[in-house]
């Protein structure tokens, strides 16, 4: 195999000595023949001179221009998608590894190919049965993708390569998808659909900090609103029928109290006192039961407007001297008086006073209770700080769940009802915040509430 400066070498080299003979076969023919044919004899040589240099051009060019037509014509097949079958190996070196190059790229891009739609095939079947519905859309609100979990009623089914306007029927989701457009960043919200509730999630793909694509997330709560709907029913018709007896019951102890004038050391008094305390403790419980029940129903809303928050704390202690007084505990607010937060007043005043009361009931005697707010990147920082019993890191978390207790005697006793803290943590993530708590190194414990400036 040689090379293609090779084979124009020698090739020229054999036509230059092809024409050195013929040039001195002319000349001795020349002194031969009757000089009348000389023209002709010259005319001769210069016609085949000219047709060996067009036959020499010709069949170089052909040896070049021949394999690279035939690679052309296989780069333009690999460009459609069809490897098909490899190259032959031309006579020109430098076109035999062009054409090996070749072949080993067509070979190495249709195992890719093939991997690619295995994976492919893969990730749609994984898509397509997916609980959830799950479309995906491009910068020019073109539909993508969409699984056949997506319902009809909101998506029109089969709409790939379609605009978002001409296929999403729903309004609520179309402006869901033009906010997450216009803000660039996550986007939920709960849509209802006649007689069916969807949790949409709506979030950005980014590659290199470029959006290229948006995915939609569609989950079916349709059941777990109606369990929440039965359930909220069922506190609300439980309570209506436990409040009515035990509100009977505490009647009847206080009018049997008030009319016996027993002896304070006496059994029956302390027996219309055990009555009487556990009467409010099942109060409590019944209204702290409704209160989780309202913060966790989905569509639940909260009503945000700035107010002082210095005047809001001075209230609820004000509300509250009765407890400390009983204890003899000292409250100090650590506010700035011109403190102002944007939120919802009722819930935020809910969530001191169960900080507060929860802080109250698990110190000891003459201890003091502070309640210190602040502001710091764009975040309200509203902590209250005990000197009580004190948490294990261990259980710093679960003591936000429903009815947990470190100490159940001692909670039994101070009269809690489990549900204050979790109380705190729902009203904490209504205002996109969290709650967290750790140890006082003064002894006891620091409560600390996160939720946006504005």
């Amino acid at each position: 195999m040689r090379s293609f400066f090779s084979t124009l070498l020698l090739s020229n080299w054999a036509f230059l000595l092809i024409l050195f003979i013929a040039a001195i076969a002319v000349l001795y023919l020349d002194t031969l023949i009757n000089p009348e044919l000389r023209v002709l004899l010259f005319s001769i040589f210069f016609l085949l001179t000219m047709f060996g240099s067009f036959y020499i051009s010709y069949s170089i060019a052909k040896i070049v221009i021949l394999p690279l037509n035939r690679i052309e014509k296989k780069t333009d097949e690999i460009n459609a998608g069809d490897f098909g079958s490899e190259l032959s190996r031309p006579e020109i070196r430098e076109l035999a590894k062009l054409t090996e190059s070749i072949n080993g790229m067509a070979r190495r891009l249709k195992s890719q190919f093939i991997d690619l739609n295995l994976e492919k095939e893969k990730f749609n079947s994984l898509l397509q049965n997916l609980k959830e519905g799950v479309f995906a859309f491009d910068i020019s609100n073109t539909i993508l993708f969409q699984n056949k979990n997506i319902p009809s009623s909101i998506i029109s089914p089969n709409s790939q390569s379609r605009s978002i306007q001409d296929v999403i029927y729903h309004e609520d989701l179309l402006k869901l998808i033009q906010e997450t457009i216009s803000e660039k960043s996550e986007q939920r919200s709960t849509i209802q659909d006649k007689q069916n509730y969807y949790n949409i999630r709506i979030y950005p793909v980014r590659a290199n900090n470029f959006i290229f694509i948006y995915l939609g997330v569609i989950l079916d709560v349709t059941e777990e609103k109606q369990n929440q709907i039965i359930r909220e029913q069922f506190f609300e018709n439980a309570s209506h029928e436990l409040k009515t007896p035990i509100t009977s019951i505490k009647g009847f102890t206080e009018t049997l109290e008030g009319r016996l004038n027993l002896n304070d050391n006496s059994q029956e008094k302390k027996f219309l006192d055990a009555i009487q305390r556990n009467t409010d403790r099942m109060i409590h419980i019944i209204e702290d039961m409704m209160t989780i029940s309202k913060l966790e129903n989905i569509s639940t809303s909260i009503s945000k407007e700035d107010f002082n928050l210095y005047d809001l704390v001075s209230n609820i202690g004000e509300s509250l001297s009765s407890i400390f007084d009983k204890k003899e505990q000292t409250f100090r607010i650590e506010i700035n008086p011109d403190f102002i937060v944007h939120a919802d007043l009722l819930l935020l005043e809910h969530l001191v006073i169960n900080l507060v009361s929860n802080a109250s009931n698990y110190s000891p005697e003459k201890t003091s209770i502070i309640l210190k707010a602040y502001s710091n990147e764009n975040q309200v920082h509203l902590e209250v700080v005990d000197q009580g019993i004190g948490i294990n890191p261990s259980e710093a978390e679960r003591i936000f769940e429903r009815f947990y207790r470190i100490d159940s005697n001692r909670s039994r006793k101070v009269g809690g009802t489990g549900l204050g803290l979790s109380i705190v943590k729902h009203i904490a993530r209504l205002h996109q915040g969290d709650v967290s708590v750790r140890p006082n190194p003064q002894g006891g414990s620091i409560f600390q509430v996160l939720f946006p400036f504005r």
